[in-house]
């Protein structure tokens, strides 16, 4: 990330790890509400410097979904 600006790559790696995670939801709770935290979760993780993938899927399935 440059000036705040994720690079197409990175762009890639984070749709790639959004979309396993929510995958890997239950049915019942792939709401737009918990895809946005867990797409929240990734990005501030990657914000704050992070590119391993499984600190970044560490990031998304720490997501608490237990609300929504």
């Amino acid at each position: 990330m440059v000036d705040g600006v994720f690079q197409p790559e990175e762009l890639s790696l984070f749709r790639d790890i959004f979309d396993e995670a929510v995958s890997d939801l239950p049915a019942q709770m792939r709401t737009p509400v918990n895809q946005a935290r867990i797409a929240k979760q990734i990005l501030d993780c990657a914000a704050a410097g992070e590119r391993d993938p499984m600190e970044l899927r560490v990031a998304a399935a720490l997501n608490d979904t237990r609300a929504a």
